[in-house]
């Protein structure tokens, strides 16, 4: 049988993903470390993406799930709306590029017809990227007081003048250090996630067997 381009590439495109996942969390920790004077642009993005994840998580789930159709002319088009408010709305295009890049790296199975083995594969490893989201938030949310500010401190915040000219308010506005923290365990973890998921027994459990 003849692969299709995604099933033939697959190896290469989580390595891809693996990559692309390392870069942002370590994009969040620089940031978090040690934010320089030109960087509010890139923390209003960053804070920002930490939103913008929590409706791009499930994006995989139903890629990979749905119908190909479905896929293609509901999903993307609802997705791609999303995409073009955050791109409307970021300032640093660097972490924009890369975050779009694995955006585009969890659908691109709606693109083509891939083994059940590979489907069940994103599938898990979708849901535990979800799991995860919700499950960091909430301790980080509610223990935001506890969430270390090493270099994001009030008065560096002040100095490099974030969040500027704005009227916004809120968690992400009023302490920043806050959602760069949580974007960098997300991402670590994520990351890990990613790199378990290339052993060729992942997800195979849930894959049902062929009838003979």
């Amino acid at each position: 049988m003849t692969q299709g381009i995604i099933e033939k590439y697959n190896r290469q495109f989580e390595y891809a993903g693996v990559l692309m996942t390392v870069l942002i969390a370590f994009q969040f920790y620089l940031i978090w470390r040690d934010p320089g004077l030109n960087d509010a642009p890139k923390i209003a993005t960053m804070s920002l993406l930490m939103g913008f994840e929590f409706i791009m998580v499930h994006s995989g789930v139903f890629m990979s799930a749905m119908p190909k159709k479905i896929s293609l002319f509901v999903l993307i088009p609802f997705y791609g709306l999303f995409a073009l408010a955050f791109n409307l709305a970021a300032q640093d295009n660097l972490v924009l590029i890369i975050y779009l890049v694995v955006v585009f790296n969890r659908m691109r199975f709606a693109f083509a017809d891939v083994p059940k083995e590979i489907k069940a594969q994103n599938i898990l490893k979708s849901v535990l990227a979800a799991l995860t989201y919700f499950v960091l938030i909430f301790p980080f949310a509610f223990g935001a007081e506890y969430v270390p500010e090493w270099g994001m401190t009030p008065e560096k915040m002040e100095l490099i003048g974030y969040p500027g000219d704005t009227s916004a308010s809120g968690l992400l506005i009023e302490m920043p250090h806050v959602a760069i923290a949580f974007g960098c365990a997300y991402y670590c973890i994520l990351a890990i996630i990613e790199a378990v998921s290339l052993r060729p027994s992942f997800g195979r459990p849930f894959v049902k067997p062929s009838n003979p």
